[in-house]
């Protein structure tokens, strides 16, 4: 509730000096993923992929963007309560979809991540059939039913442990307390870039592809309690940047080709949703 105050305080004090053709300042919620949202902790400044492109798009037609920082399950939970209006770079899952309008934006698959040096499992059935073994994830991700699924499983196996962020998973994994990691490449790079670990840990850090876990999307849900006339103008932005492959294009700014192995343009099957608006 506090939390839901202090961001409509922040943005009526904005909307009149935005003179902005939304009715009021848009608020993206935040968390540090990669270099699609990075967050400096000294001054809580919002930079990366999505607040760049929403603050130059946004400038064109007269609506201010918000980015308050916070951790990944508070800001998915800010925009499905209505304190924050849209959740940016989520894969799409039924739950979200309850809450919100997705407009998809890239093609995602997340991939498997170690330091081991044996050769890692090749589908979910072998990741779930190796003795021994510790998985760590990120306590909000949701990649989809298939997804949660494998992780249902990990836990009844005792095989996964939940941590709050990636950069969690990087540290604990260059000692030695992690095997695997499941999330998209460019995630983990951001991640070890951030904790200054790219050039020393990063060569030898191995992606693999994980049989079971269908190909998706990431992109940008819109919640359904943002004023009808906003939510239109926001999703024709959104909808632009998607038909732009905006975000792919900024993304490659930050990463090498084999580090944007989980990210490429949108499946046709997706682009012609978006384009049906569905």
């Amino acid at each position: 509730m506090l939390q839901r105050a202090a961001i409509l305080v922040m943005a009526t004090a904005l909307c009149g000096a935005a003179q902005a053709k939304c009715s009021r300042p848009i608020v993206v919620p935040v968390s540090q993923i990669g270099k699609v949202m990075i967050i400096n902790p000294a001054t809580d400044e919002v930079s990366g992929v999505y607040p760049e492109l929403l603050r130059e798009r946004g400038a064109a037609i007269g609506c201010a963007f918000l980015f308050p920082a916070m951790p990944r399950v508070r800001a998915e939970a800010a925009v499905r309560e209505g304190a924050g209006d849209l959740l940016v770079a989520s894969p799409r899952s039924p739950q979200r979809d309850a809450w919100g309008d997705y407009v998809p934006m890239i093609g995602s698959e997340w991939v498997l991540i170690t330091m081991r040096s044996d050769p890692p499992p090749a589908s979910v059935e072998e990741l779930m059939a190796r003795p021994g073994i510790r998985l760590n994830a990120v306590r909000s991700y949701n990649f989809g039913p298939a997804y949660m699924a494998m992780m249902a499983n990990l836990e009844r196996l005792d095989k996964v442990e939940y941590v709050a962020d990636p950069q969690t998973i990087v540290r604990k994994m260059a000692v030695g307390r992690v095997d695997y990691a499941y999330m998209p490449s460019n995630t983990f790079v951001g991640a070890l870039d951030e904790l200054g670990l790219r050039a020393t840990l990063g060569p030898k850090i191995h992606y693999t592809h994980l049989s079971g876990i269908p190909v998706s999307t990431s992109g940008v849900y819109v919640s359904r309690k943002l004023p009808a006339g906003d939510a239109a103008q926001v999703t024709a932005l959104l909808e632009q940047l998607s038909r732009e492959n905006a975000v792919l294009e900024r993304t490659r700014k930050y990463f090498t080709v084999a580090e944007m192995m989980s990210t490429f343009e949108l499946p046709p099957s997706a682009a012609s949703a978006r384009n049906d608006g569905k």
